[in-house]
């Protein structure tokens, strides 16, 4: 199904809130939902397009800021079809999924390339999205032999996933620090049915990234070169930046993404050491408006182009790095750098505007892919994405309020020894469940209350996405909708959903089942 948007609905999705209570919003809030929009907008035609096998991977850098496209070979061409998964995510009832099948279908015969670490980027993107959004069981064993493909590129004398060359050079074995995303695909297959070798692997590779990539000060090298035979280290570079002593704001922040998920899988200190390390340069060198220059030591700053895809991929991982800090003032430095990251590009200059004729066929602009060739100051697919990406994390991140008192709880019916009460005892091992589409949980505030979000946590939260609506109610008979899409699927604790303000006393979900069944099962709920 392929859906439209009139100007004015675009204006009414991004600012619906009441005007009473506008300034009562979060500003963050507000500019994620006018995101959302902008990337509806933008997004809509270009999934339209019959040919779904030639990807969006860059714009033009003139002013018309058209998408150029590529094949599937394109280490870029799967960010488009993850786009929109995120879209999907995000509002459940506008065909986005049936989208998104579609263009990540073409991505699939990527499963079998040996010739590039960028399968990860390619495959498990979008696949992953995918798999997450709907449990389709193809999409797990397309992703479960990209890994193995990915794992073929290691070489245990180097210790490390090869980058760029052939397997077979005996001459250079290349890695760049991009592929700590990468890697992402092994560690993640390895939990899902996949060997334990890639664990190791991926493991490997993290550690020596870490020993050889990161300078003593937190900023890091882009590419390393070691000897084939030896493993010993040959000569580190800075391709993409400005001189080989210089810091690249993108290979920065894929650092910054990669070692935090890397922790999350590992648990080692080491790994949460370097992501904090690589953090705290990144955050520490930032301009005033937040959005780093394409590398942080060009001579022509302040006059040198921005890389707000950069910003975008380090907002991504900075907002995981705050959740699994183990220190609470750090967890709170990282946060609100994300949160401030985040603001900055969905603000101009950085973000396409609303309405139409748009300055761009992206959603982010001022992207650099590659200064020194001349290709900067456009959109990318990477850009697009990781903004998205950072849009859905947010609704991980605290709402920095108490959550608002509630008085009763209901439930269209409940399975027994799983009462509607199991969801707001503030006990994660009780939980409400009820089986079939359209059952609902209630909870009563009691009178009146400005409600701006609504957390739920969901049973098995990090295992299965879950499918719902939030509506809210004055009187508990007249309901009205504020949100429609899908939990992350990758949290078992509380996310936390945007809504515009709304002045209620009844705040329900209707459940329409998640990626394992028709189950509905919340474990807490809880408006603030």
């Amino acid at each position: 199904m392929q859906m439209s948007f009139s100007r004015a609905a675009l204006l009414a999705m991004a600012l619906s809130a009441p005007l009473a209570h506008a300034q009562a919003e979060d500003p963050l809030d507000l500019k994620i939902r006018n995101g959302w929009a902008v990337a509806a907008q933008q997004d809509t035609p270009i999934a339209a397009r019959s040919n779904k096998a030639s990807y969006p991977i860059l714009t033009g850098t003139d002013a018309a800021q058209a998408w150029q496209y590529a094949g599937s070979g394109n280490w870029i061409s799967g960010f488009f079809p993850s786009s929109l998964w995120m879209l999907q995510a995000q509002n459940a009832t506008q065909g986005w999924d049936t989208r998104a099948a579609a263009w990540t279908t073409g991505m699939g015969n990527q499963s079998t390339n040996t010739g590039t670490h960028d399968v990860g980027f390619m495959v498990f993107t979008p696949y992953g999205n995918g798999y997450r959004m709907t449990g389709n069981a193809s999409y797990l064993q397309t992703i479960l032999t990209t890994a193995n493909s990915l794992s073929s590129r290691y070489d245990p004398d180097v210790g490390a996933v090869r980058s760029w060359g052939s397997i077979s050079d005996t001459t250079n074995f290349q890695v760049i620090i991009d592929n700590m995303m990468n890697i992402e695909l092994m560690f993640w297959a390895s939990t899902h049915g996949g060997s334990s070798t890639l664990y190791d692997r991926a493991r490997s590779h993290a550690i020596k990234t870490m020993q050889n990539h990161v300078r003593p000060d937190g900023s890091s090298y882009h590419l390393v070169v070691y000897s084939p035979t030896t493993g010993a280290v040959k000569s580190r570079s800075t391709v993409q930046g400005y001189s080989d002593s210089s810091t690249w704001a993108r290979g920065q922040a894929w650092g910054i993404y990669g070692f935090t998920t890397t922790y999350r899988f590992t648990g080692e200190q080491q790994f949460l050491d370097t992501a904090r390390r690589m953090a705290d340069w990144f955050i520490g060198h930032l301009p005033a408006d937040k959005v780093p220059f394409w590398d942080f030591n060009d001579p022509a700053i302040p006059n040198a182009p921005r890389d707000s895809s950069a910003a975008a991929i380090a907002a991504s991982g900075l907002m995981e790095l705050s959740l699994l800090e183990t220190d609470a003032t750090r967890a709170t430095t990282y946060r609100n750098a994300a949160r401030t990251l985040l603001g900055a590009v969905l603000s101009p200059p950085y973000l396409a505007t609303l309405g139409s004729p748009s300055n761009t066929q992206a959603l982010l602009l001022q992207s650099s892919y590659h200064k020194n060739e001349g290709l900067y100051n456009q959109g990318t697919g990477w850009g697009d994405y990781y903004l998205l990406e950072a849009m859905l994390r947010a609704r991980r991140l605290p709402p920095g309020s108490a959550p608002l008192a509630t008085v009763g709880v209901t439930a269209s019916s409940a399975q027994a020894g799983n009462p509607a009460t199991g969801a707001t005892d503030n006990n994660a091992a009780t939980r409400w469940s009820a089986q079939g589409d359209g059952q609902w949980l209630r909870i009563d505030l009691g009178a009146g209350a400005l409600v701006h979000k609504v957390g739920v946590s969901f049973y098995l939260g990090d295992q299965r996405s879950a499918r719902f609506d939030i509506e809210t109610s004055p009187d508990g008979l007249a309901w009205t909708p504020r949100w429609q899409g899908r939990s992350s699927g990758q949290t078992a604790g509380m996310e936390y959903y945007d809504i515009p303000d709304a002045s209620t006393r009844y705040v329900r979900i209707v459940g329409h089942g998640s990626t394992a069944s028709d189950w509905n099962s919340v474990t807490e709920i809880a408006a603030y």
